[in-house]
């Protein structure tokens, strides 16, 4: 074969590389399942609990599912705002403070409700060690050691983001209401780090879990606990909750199409939370570090008591909502498809030259 034609072939095979890169999308999730799944999360949670209150979900054959039909008509009647309001700092919602009065901060708190086989510091009924999180937001399980550099793979997550809430109407709130959201277990929820910094302040127009399994419970969620509070969604938010919408290129279903299985019936909880008996180990502290005080925009914080062993991470400001590798090797072909059509280029101007 001669010069030409192999350049010729290359560059065919360049040129196709180059168009699979751009027309392959990253996956940020998978998408719907034809039927719900079931609420996976412990319905006696403090996170859970309210929507069976609220009559968010009903129980099929000992399973229970989100009633999308009303939440939808809940979350249609939330009050609506059209733009953001000024002013917000973090610091003006008081948070992990010991709401229940048991003598145990709300981020602990939120570690021994949702973590299993949780371990305890020695001579402390509050401060987790170790444990593992079975994480609602990406579906995988997330081992948690307290530390400098560990405890970050576990972040409590405001479900209602603070700056979302400032400007729902947080901002015209006195102190004590303030401190009551920041520190609601019906607000707050143990996630996997990554996810929490990606969502950031964002409510379901721009962020999704990537577990589409979740989403109905997550919408469920998000509007049990801006009603509770009489919060306002600007309409993109509110239609992103009800019909669903699109994020970088993937749609995802919106809480009206979580159909309940044949044979819904709405019951009271029959269960009772877990009275798994806690390990407790004697734990060195880990060293003290200096912590850096988290922009006030950043809705991020690591799953450790003491802010010395974790600071905020600050939130990205990208829309992205998971980082994936599924989507490197497309653009990868597509580069050194670019570099070999130009290196054709040159060759052949070369040859013409001679």
């Amino acid at each position: 074969m001669s010069l030409f034609s192999t350049l010729r072939t290359a560059t065919a095979g360049a040129f196709l590389a180059l168009t699979a890169s751009t027309a392959v999308a990253s996956p940020a999730f998978a998408a719907p399942a034809a039927t719900q799944a079931p609420i996976t999360l412990d319905v006696a949670k403090s996170n859970v609990a309210p929507l069976i209150d609220a009559g968010f979900a009903s129980q099929v054959d000992g399973a229970w599912y989100v009633d999308g039909a009303a939440v939808a008509a809940a979350a249609e009647g939330l009050r609506t705002v059209n733009s953001s309001a000024t002013g917000y700092d973090r610091d003006l919602f008081k948070h992990w403070a010991d709401p229940d009065g048991n003598g145990c901060d709300a981020r602990n708190d939120m570690l021994q409700r949702d973590l299993t086989n949780v371990v305890l510091r020695d001579g402390s009924d509050c401060i987790v060690e170790r444990g593992t999180l079975q994480d609602p937001y990406t579906g995988e399980a997330i081992p948690f050691t307290r530390g400098v550099a560990t405890s970050g793979a576990v972040q409590i997550d405001h479900i209602i983001p603070l700056a979302a809430a400032w400007t729902g109407g947080a901002n015209e709130w006195d102190a004590t209401k303030r401190e009551a959201l920041a520190n609601d277990p019906m607000n707050l929820q143990a996630v996997e780090g990554r996810a929490n910094s990606a969502k950031g302040m964002r409510l379901a127009s721009e962020w999704m879990p990537t577990n589409t399994a979740f989403h109905c419970t997550y919408l469920a969620q998000l509007t049990s606990v801006l009603k509770v509070y009489d919060l306002a969604v600007t309409p993109i938010d509110q239609d992103a909750i009800i019909n669903g919408g699109i994020i970088n290129g993937v749609s995802f279903a919106g809480v009206s199409s979580c159909a309940l299985p044949a044979g819904a019936v709405v019951t009271d909880p029959s269960v009772t939370p877990s009275t798994t008996p806690i390990e407790t180990v004697e734990v060195t502290p880990a060293p003290e570090a200096t912590s850096t005080p988290a922009p006030v925009e950043s809705e991020t914080h690591a799953a450790a008591v003491a802010p010395a062993e974790a600071g905020h991470e600050a939130e990205t400001g990208s829309s992205v909502l998971a980082t994936t590798g599924d989507a490197a090797l497309p653009w990868t072909l597509g580069l050194a498809g670019a570099a070999l059509v130009a290196l054709t280029a040159l060759v052949l101007q070369h040859r013409r030259k001679a």
